[in-house]
């Protein structure tokens, strides 16, 4: 990739990961860019760039709602497993 600036659009090829540079910081001799839709640090040479066509194409997420889903159906599995038992107390052995 060359060199990135804020504000340009890429993609983070492990995970597939878009969003648009909002900072960058220099750790461990490393530098990392903050990536607008996750918060999250990446590794600049673990970017690519990428069209705004491009990002615009791929499917946006929203981690907090796929996580209260994730969390609700959880809820409801544990309720319901109380359902197939007789509430027995007894141990084996």
């Amino acid at each position: 990739m060359s060199t990135p600036a804020i504000g340009q659009t890429v993609r983070y090829g492990r995970t597939g990961t878009v969003g648009k540079i909002v900072a960058f910081v220099e750790e461990n001799g490393f530098t990392f860019a903050e990536l607008d839709s996750t918060g999250l640090y990446y590794r600049i040479d673990q970017l690519t760039a990428i069209s705004e066509v491009a990002h615009k194409e791929t499917r946006h997420s929203d981690f907090r709602k796929d996580l209260e889903e994730e969390q609700k159906r959880f809820r409801e599995m544990n309720e319901s497993a109380w359902q197939n038992t007789d509430q027995s107390c007894e141990g084996g052995g």
